[in-house]
């Protein structure tokens, strides 16, 4: 099972967000309108992985100049600085099915590639404790508990300098 990544397209909006209901609780996932405006306004920091040309994993951000990523309307890109020095994450979605393969892994290597091609400085994501080690292996190092209250969770800010 190879892994196709592409980036995301208007197309894709269907797809993203029922992975996205898929993988995250409903409190926690990003809206149909949301998945939509990240693909209209920043596609570049928008990457989907294939398998048989079915969407099965998704990575989508915002870019912005700040290092303080917990301001809810920045998740429908309010904010968004296309050029700025940070690419923050929102969702890393891989379906519950295909977990556990390897496919994050893949998903966050380009996108890290991508990041450097766009000359981000950093990039931030907020996570859960149970992935913070996941994402340490993947070079990220843990900031600290967040600000954030997003769907009622704790959140653990993580951030990779490239």
């Amino acid at each position: 099972m190879e892994l196709k990544v592409r980036n995301g397209r208007l197309e894709d909006v269907e797809a993203c967000f029922i992975l996205e209901e898929k993988t995250f609780p409903k409190e926690e996932a990003a809206s149909k309108k949301n998945i939509e405006i990240r693909l209209k306004i920043f596609p570049q920091g928008f990457i989907v992985g294939e398998l048989d040309g079915e969407i099965v994993a998704h990575i989508n951000s915002g870019s912005i100049n700040k290092n303080d990523i917990t301001d809810e309307e920045f998740k429908e890109l309010i904010g968004h600085e296309e050029c700025g020095k940070n690419i923050v994450i929102f969702s890393v979605a891989v379906d519950p099915i295909f977990q556990n393969k390897g496919f994050a892994k893949v998903m966050m290597k380009n996108f890290i590639e991508i990041s450097k091609k766009i000359n981000k400085e950093k990039i931030l994501l907020l996570c859960k404790e149970n992935l913070v080690e996941m994402y340490k292996k993947m070079g990220y190092k843990k900031v600290g508990v967040s600000a954030s209250t997003h769907g009622g969770a704790v959140w653990y800010e993580m951030e990779q300098v490239l």
